[in-house]
């Protein structure tokens, strides 16, 4: 045995040194081949970068000589060459000219240049006359040694760094008359070659550099050079970088350097302009950063410049340090590993599998769950303790038994369940999952319980050899279910009943305010009929139109409430919302306004009219709903589009054509809905409050649908909800005009001013006539915030305060308690067309001066003005 563990010990440790060797060599292989592919592909690059710049040099060849040889720039050339013949005129046509050759191609400027080697022509006045930079003056003396065209390298002129092309201008007999030279632009300078072509890795640039070693184009590592403190901030890298070896490498340890030309030049500088001859090195030398790089030079006599390429070397190498790495960590483990298993291997097989099969049991005996094995033939194999806990087995009565036999023999009616027909055995037999939440077991004491069930085959190889089911009890959750179906069902019905309460309420105060001008103008009537007939018959005037205002109200309820007869005419759905604005305003709170931007001249539309009103105030109420009590805006709002089919694609539709719709729109500025929430607004009933009205928004689709129309919904959670529907247009038009107010008046009492506070203009304006009849001024407001207004402005001649109790903006009972902290004394008397025990309870111990319910006559208000003020009329 000891010799045995010893043999396995030495085969172990002489894998691992082959190993390591065999890893040795690999990795110089690796790194031969990393520096060769990163050689080659900088030789490519370099290569690329050079080609590049002699056809953009060839290219600026041809533009130069075209332009000298042009048509119309040779004879303005020659004349110009000669000042003498030349006049102001024909120096501007030249310049005109050139410009327009010149900038069109992205030039930065041009010269023309005399034989005396000043220049004669530019496009800058201060440029005339003077003498040539020296290294235009070295690119002339080549043209004159023979050279077709000459490049210069990057010089500053003027304070700014240029680049030249010059051409020499001849007579025809060939002899030289002048010089041209074209200032070269960013567009065809060495940096666009250098930045685009010469990029290699993330790390890599291409760049020129002169005799000197001064950069003659840009570097694209310039962030570094500015943090590294070789460049200021906003200087360009041409002839302000000399490419000298720092020493050190500055991105790690940036330190002020003197730039003397003490220091050496980098290793590459170094070889291309000491032998103007093309290298590289791949054992890294450090750059002008003194950064560690790899590199590419040749000197390109054409650019009488060197062309280096580089990239750093941590960049080239990084594929070789990391599998180096990764090999020596793993080395070391697979070492550490070897020892480790091969003297503890077999203590840990035999307690693996000890640990494994105590957890396997722990596993199965452990879970809510209940688990059984059945074989091919459907007899048990296994069970775990939550099987036995739930039918009440003991292990003994189910291993070995034919399962469907003992718990799953017949269906919960009571009749056979063949074994056949079970569900759970096609696991095992058509080798698929099998998931049931319909299925019941039969438990020992006969009684049963509804199962959720899964059946997993088993498979030894590719052979099935039995299943293993799971099951759930949900018998309490299948009881739950069914009584929160019928809870939601009485949830519904209750719901209706709340939601025509809400309506019936506010109907009530709309009647309730009717009421009030009926009455208070019946009494009005009945004091003047005698001693004022034409005031008596205005007041008959005003019964006359709050009792056709009730009879419009309880035809559009009767529409509302679908009792009313339904016919299809030509409509005009502005109009069918203007009569419906009292309707709408008392069906939602009384902090909520309804705005209306309503176009009046519509196309007419074939529905029904109650139908169209039934929508409308579904919407309404439901935008009420959604501003849940709080001040909001519900807009209301009528016109006509042009709907396109992927427009109507996004709407509740029935396969309707593309046209000209009228559309009304309902926006509110309530908490908005997410898209969950939208999938089901459309349910009957469905609703996101606990005790909402649920009043039908599936009616208002069905309705819209059977009007051939569409509906849009536009979301923006926490901020609104808008619904358009779109209804389609037929031939003609019309508009309806709503019969205006008139005012109204009542009877007499003694001296003072009273503020009336009512959002109903016509109990307002009843309420100051009767009070005027009574012998006091009044002054008005629609809404508790005026009302405050109103009374700090006129506070020392009010006498007292009516108002109404429900509001919009302020109620009366926010607006009490405003007045009374301006004025512990203010006197204010309460209307309200809601239970007067229930109204006044609100104001109990809070010096509330009276109270009068709507609707009231001119005596009722008198007696409590009596009441408050203590005074006979």
């Amino acid at each position: 045995m000891i010799k045995n563990r010893f043999f396995k010990f030495s085969f172990a440790i002489g894998v691992v040194i082959a190993l390591f060797f065999i890893v040795t060599l690999g990795m110089a292989q690796l790194k031969t081949h990393i520096n060769t592919h990163a050689l080659d592909n900088l030789t490519a690059i370099n290569k690329k970068v050079r080609d590049a710049l002699h056809r953009q040099i060839d290219s600026n060849v041809v533009t130069i000589t075209q332009i000298i040889e042009g048509r119309e720039t040779r004879t303005l050339l020659m004349d110009a060459l000669n000042p003498a013949e030349m006049t102001a005129k024909q120096r501007f046509d030249l310049r005109k000219v050139l410009a327009k050759n010149v900038f069109s191609q992205h030039y930065k400027g041009f010269f023309l240049i005399g034989k005396n080697r000043k220049i004669l022509v530019s496009m800058k006045q201060r440029d005339m006359g003077m003498q040539v930079p020296e290294l235009a003056q070295e690119a002339i003396e080549r043209l004159e040694q023979g050279e077709q065209s000459a490049l210069t390298h990057p010089f500053v002129y003027v304070g700014q760094i240029s680049m030249w092309i010059l051409k020499a201008i001849t007579d025809e007999h060939g002899k030289s008359m002048g010089y041209f030279a074209l200032e070269l632009g960013n567009a065809h300078r060495f940096s666009v070659t250098t930045l685009s072509a010469g990029i290699s890795y993330a790390s890599g640039e291409t760049y020129l550099v002169n005799d000197q070693g001064w950069m003659l184009s840009e570097s694209r590592l310039k962030a570094g050079l500015i943090s590294a403190g070789l460049l200021k901030t906003g200087d360009a890298t041409t002839l302000n970088i000399q490419v000298l070896d720092p020493g050190i490498n500055l991105l790690n340890q940036p330190i002020a350097i003197s730039r003397t030309g003490q220091q050496p030049f980098t290793y590459a500088v170094e070889q291309v302009t000491s032998t103007h001859q093309p290298g590289w090195n791949t054992d890294g030398y450090r750059d002008y950063r003194g950064a560690l790089v790899l590199g590419v030079w040749q000197w390109d006599k054409y650019l009488n410049a060197a062309i280096i390429s580089e990239i750093d070397q941590g960049e080239a190498m990084q594929l070789y340090v990391y599998v180096r790495n990764v090999l020596l960590i793993l080395l070391f483990f697979v070492l550490a590993g070897t020892l480790a298993a091969m003297m503890a291997y077999s203590r840990l097989r035999i307690r693996s599998e000890r640990e494994a099969n105590r957890h396997k049991n722990l596993l199965l005996e452990s879970t809510a769950e209940a688990i059984y094995g059945i074989d091919m033939d459907g007899y048990c194999t296994f069970v775990n303790r939550s099987f036995l806990n739930m039918l009440g087995y003991e292990e003994s009565e189910v291993v070995g038994k034919h399962i469907h036999q003992l718990i799953h023999y017949a269906y919960p009616d009571g009749d056979d369940y063949p074994v056949e027909a079970c569900s759970i055995y096609r696991a095992h037999r058509e080798r698929t999952r099998v998931h049931r939440t319909d299925e019941s077991f039969w438990r020992k004491d006969g009684t049963l319980i509804m199962v959720e069930c899964w059946s997993q085959p088993l498979f030894e190889g590719d052979d099935a050899i039995g299943s293993v089911v799971t099951f759930l009890d949900i018998t309490e959750q299948r009881k739950n279910e069914i009584e929160r179906e019928q809870m939601e069902k009485q949830l519904q019905h209750s719901q209706r009943l709340e939601s025509l309460g809400v309506l019936a309420g506010g109907i009530a105060h709309d009647f309730n305010n009717l009421l009030t001008a009926i009455l208070g103008n019946a009494s009005l009537v009945e004091s003047n009929i005698l001693k004022d007939p034409l005031k008596a018959k205005e007041r008959a005037a005003k019964i006359i139109l709050s009792a056709e205002k009730a009879g419009v109200l309880c035809k559009q309820m009767l529409a509302y409430s679908g009792k009313g007869q339904f016919i299809l005419k030509p409509i005009n759905l502005s109009s069918i919302v203007e009569e419906m604005t009292h309707l709408l305003e008392v069906s939602i709170d009384k902090a909520v306004i309804i705005k209306y931007h309503l176009t009046s001249q519509l196309p007419l539309i074939m529905v029904d009219e109650a139908q169209m009103q039934q929508v409308i105030m579904n919407l309404v109420t439901n935008a009420n709903e959604a501003i849940d009590g709080k001040s909001g805006v519900i807009s209301l709002t009528t016109g006509v589009m042009n709907a396109e089919a992927p427009y109507l694609a996004t709407c509740y539709a029935d396969h309707i054509q593309a046209g000209r719709f009228i559309y009304v729109e309902v926006c509110d500025t309530g908490c908005g809905m997410d898209k969950e929430t939208v999938q089901k607004i459309f349910d009957p009933f469905f609703t996101t409050k606990v005790t909402g009205r649920g009043l039908g928004m599936s009616a208002v689709l069905g309705i819209v649908r059977g009007h051939q129309g569409a509906l849009k919904v536009y979301l923006e959670p926490g901020r609104g909800t808008t619904f358009k529907f779109l209804l389609p247009v037929d031939e003609s038009e019309y508009g309806l005009n709503m019969p205006t107010e008139q005012e109204t008046g009542v009877e007499q009492f003694s001296g003072g001013t009273v503020l009336v506070v009512d959002d109903e203009e016509t109990v307002r304006e009843v309420a100051c006539m009767m009070l005027e009849e009574m012998g006091f001024d009044t002054i008005t407001a629609c809404n508790g915030e005026e009302g405050l207004s109103m009374y700090k402005k006129h506070q020392h001649s009010i006498l007292f305060v009516l108002t109404d109790l429900t509001m919009p903006r302020m109620s009366g009972k926010e607006l009490f308690t405003e007045l009374k902290n301006i004025n512990p004394e203010c006197r204010v008397i309460l209307s309200s067309g809601y239970n007067s025990t229930e109204a006044i309870q609100q104001f109990s111990g809070k010096g509330l001066a009276g109270f009068v319910q709507k609707p009231f006559t001119p005596q009722a208000l008198s007696e409590e003005v009596k009441k408050m003020l203590g005074e006979q009329p």
